[in-house]
């Protein structure tokens, strides 16, 4: 796979279109949706489920915005009649809107190469976020620098921007008038961030979550070869990584982390870190004291990241501008959101981790705010086919992380539907992870978690609950914080 090829990208039909996205709930595929709308095109989409807790105030703002939901039964595609049928990689062949539109004629994309090529449509310069963590926050963190620093952007991110979020929008999609930066998340779990030729790019770790770590090396360095104008990345991964030599690179890393053998000097270092009540704060060289509202040392590297960003892009340095900008970001929901407190006055905080560094992060940032006290953290899989890749780094991760007094509970396996062996199980799981020394809990049903937490959740000091791809999860995550012994 050579990093200088560009790939071939479809043109789009031009406005109005129409244009008809199968699987139009997911967070990527909702911010495409709403992007090409606000393109001009004329939009529908269907989903597996079109009703139920998390997605009936997702589609009333899609429909508030004038795209059209319908079922995922082939009837949409046929009213419809779209110029393009556009698919995510979780919409399997023999759905019957691909059916319906092999009986219309209608040609077929997938998200990604539609999402290149409708940015490649606008005359503004494209920022892409790649990383196996942290991709979301830093999308939207940098998207949201920008816009207070008063430059135009648009922005399609894989979370909900707390900032732009209103009655009409979701948050996963914003956009200035005629905005001239770019900022789209760019996803490697199913190997697409290669349909992006972005003027810059930022990559920001390596993890184990959908690939080995070679394949992943592999496919990062595509990413970056495709990066027109420069590069960020760690400082730490750059020999792996072999960046092209004749763009420019700007480089971070970790809080207080030893700069790498043979790395030049310049790296975007947050120092001198300091958890708080609000957030963190922490000193960058030549930036001075930040203070921000997001919580933990990942969250220190994210911002160390967006600065980095920042001065590749060659913009000017205005020290209290970039900390003020910095400083206004709101979060994006459900990383580290605070739901609110058990009858007992226990902290619920909702998350969306979902791979071992993710969830390692959470953990963490968890354990930083109750340094004294337990913890009940429950996880959902969201997926089989990830948990049984993830099942032994996560295990040793937990083995790592976990204090004495913390809980780790898994939470049954959620099925988003399709094809699966439905294997491992987390009482699977939860077995092998005992039988190797590793105590943790697994419940049958969400009923019996939320029981769990309504007789104390053996005395934790606070409940974290994980996971991704449900969006039922966070209805019910809020749910703990009125339960009661009489469940």
């Amino acid at each position: 796979m050579p990093g200088s090829t560009a790939p071939s990208v479809p043109s789009l039909p031009p406005p109005p279109g129409p244009l008809f996205l199968a699987g139009i709930g997911g967070i990527g595929m909702s911010g495409l949706a709403q992007l090409l709308r606000w393109q001009g095109y004329t939009v529908a989409g269907s989903d597996r489920e079109t009703t139920g807790p998390g997605r009936d105030e997702l589609y009333d703002k899609l429909r508030a915005q004038g795209i059209t939901i319908w079922p995922q039964d082939g009837s949409g595609v046929r009213a419809v009649r779209p110029a393009l049928l556009i698919h995510s990689t979780a919409v399997e062949e023999g759905n019957p809107d691909f059916i319906a539109a092999a009986e219309l004629g209608c040609a077929r994309e997938h998200r990604a190469r539609a999402l290149a090529a409708a940015l490649n449509r606008l005359p503004g310069r494209q920022i892409a976020i790649a990383g196996s963590a942290g991709k979301t926050s830093v999308t939207a963190w940098l998207a949201s620098t920008l816009h207070h620093l008063g430059l135009p952007v648009l922005s399609v991110c894989g979370g909900y921007i707390h900032e732009f979020t209103d009655a009409q929008h979701p948050g996963n999609f914003t956009a200035d008038p005629a905005p001239e930066w770019l900022v789209v998340e760019v996803d490697e779990s199913d190997g697409s961030l290669t349909a992006f030729t972005p003027d810059y790019g930022v990559l920001l770790n390596i993890g184990t979550d959908h690939f080995e770590r070679e394949r992943l090396i592999e496919l990062f360095r595509y990413f970056l070869g495709n990066c027109r104008h420069g590069s960020v990345l760690p400082a730490a991964l750059e020999p792996e990584l072999h960046p092209p030599a004749d763009r420019p690179v700007c480089r971070f890393q970790p809080a207080e982390a030893p700069p790498p053998a043979g790395i030049p000097a310049a790296v975007v270092t947050p120092e001198q870190y300091q958890p708080g009540a609000a957030g963190c704060s922490f000193s960058v060289a030549g930036l001075g004291r930040c203070q921000v509202s997001q919580f933990g040392r990942h969250s220190a590297a994210n911002a160390a990241a967006v600065i980095a960003a920042l001065r590749l892009l060659t913009l000017p340095t205005r020290p209290d501008a970039w900390r003020q900008a910095l400083a206004a970001f709101r979060g994006v929901a459900r990383r580290f959101d605070l739901a609110g407190h058990t009858p007992a006055g226990q902290p619920v905080y909702d998350d969306y981790a979902h791979n071992v560094e993710k969830i390692t992060a959470a953990i963490a940032t968890a354990q930083e705010a109750h340094p004294n006290h337990g913890l009940l953290i429950l996880f959902q899989p969201h997926g089989f086919g990830p948990f049984k890749f993830m099942r032994d780094a996560l295990g040793d991760a937990l083995r790592r992380q976990l204090r004495p007094a913390d809980r780790f509970a898994l939470l049954p396996v959620y099925y988003a539907g399709g094809s699966s062996s439905f294997t491992p199980t987390s009482h699977e799981v939860a077995d092998g992870y005992r039988a190797g020394g590793l105590e943790v809990l697994d419940f049958p049903d969400k009923d019996q978690a939320a029981r769990f937490v309504a007789t104390g959740a053996d005395g934790a000091a606070a409940i974290l609950v994980l996971g991704a791809r449900d969006p039922a999860l966070p209805t019910w995550c809020r749910s703990l914080t009125h339960c009661t012994s009489t469940l």
